[in-house]
């Protein structure tokens, strides 16, 4: 967590999440809490959600606000973290409340997506990402509309998890819907710095995303190091984060998002079986690692690169 997590870039929204001035975002991190709310001159802040008095909470859920009230105590603090009112310390004149505004957090937009970085002296995420943003051009995701979200608890090892995303050469055997969505012949992979793209040709009549696609539409399967998966498809976006629980168990967290809102119920239903047999190989997986079965394995160097490259990536960070 603190060589790798700490020190990388998260993804924690999207731009029209926070439409207006105040609207927050309150979300988990990495097991921290978090406030991200729009600034009047329309940026956008990213803050701890922790009072500095004592600790208190600040925000439970998304909101609007003209203010942030401690849950705890009542301090109040401005939208942009400055500590207004101090409850409890009126009249106190050796109180200085300037070491205690709210502790903020490193963020970034990328293309619509709200980033943040818990090391301040790590790179810009346009800098980090700039791989994917030359090689996906002219697409963007600044128009596209939040849907919903979809976690699942899933009983393997962050990483497996990630290994199963990297390589598209259990598509066939684990996945046969998918396998008749795509051209599997075509299926390739491109590395990067910081990241791993994998793309095929996608099938006109075969895939939930028929009324858009064309003989030349693809779908792309980034992998952001350490733990941010985009698929992208014909007027979709859908984002995966994998959260690190324990050794054995990790939670994914999947965004939905769409050029039109009402095209949705069978990408759903698509993704959802995608989802179920994937959480299923991997569980086994994990079992797998653990017995006595099985030592160490091979990687294929036609069609298991993404897997080395991030292993590769790994080891970097771990030294």
């Amino acid at each position: 967590m603190k060589s790798i997590f700490k020190n990388t870039w998260q993804l924690a929204g999207h731009i029209n999440q926070l439409a207006n001035s105040g609207d927050t975002l309150v979300t988990r991190i990495l097991k921290e809490p978090i406030i991200i709310t729009r600034q009047e001159d329309s940026s956008i802040k990213s803050f701890y959600n922790v009072c500095q008095h004592r600790a208190g909470p600040l925000l439970y859920e998304n909101q609007c606000i003209k203010k942030i009230q401690c849950k705890y105590h009542g301090w109040i603090y401005n939208r942009n973290g400055i500590l207004k009112n101090a409850r409890g310390f009126t009249g106190d004149k050796s109180f200085n409340k300037e070491p205690y505004n709210l502790k903020s957090i490193k963020t970034n937009i990328w293309k619509g997506l709200i980033f943040i970085n818990f090391n301040e002296n790590t790179e810009s995420v346009n800098n980090y990402l700039r791989d994917i943003k030359n090689r996906i051009s002219p697409i963007n995701f600044e128009h596209l509309k939040f849907s919903k979200r979809t976690s699942y608890y899933i009983n393997c090892n962050w990483k497996v998890y990630i290994d199963n995303y990297l390589e598209g050469l259990h598509i066939p055997i684990v996945h046969p819907r998918l396998n008749k969505t795509i051209n599997y012949k075509s299926y390739q992979t491109e590395l990067f710095k910081n990241c791993s793209l994998q793309h095929a040709p996608l099938l006109v009549d075969e895939n939930p995303y028929s009324k858009l696609v064309s003989e030349d539409s693809r779908v792309y399967y980034y992998t952001i190091f350490p733990n941010i998966l985009l698929n992208i498809g014909p007027g979709r976006l859908q984002t995966n984060v994998i959260e690190p629980v324990n050794k054995n168990s990790c939670v994914v967290h999947f965004d939905y998002f769409f050029e039109n809102i009402n095209n949705k119920e069978e990408d759903y239903e698509f993704s959802e079986l995608i989802q179920q047999e994937d959480i299923k190989i991997c569980e086994d997986v994990q079992k797998g690692l653990k017995s006595n079965g099985y030592d160490i394995g091979q990687l294929s160097s036609t069609h298991e690169t993404g897997v080395s490259h991030f292993q590769n990536i790994l080891k970097s960070y771990l030294k």
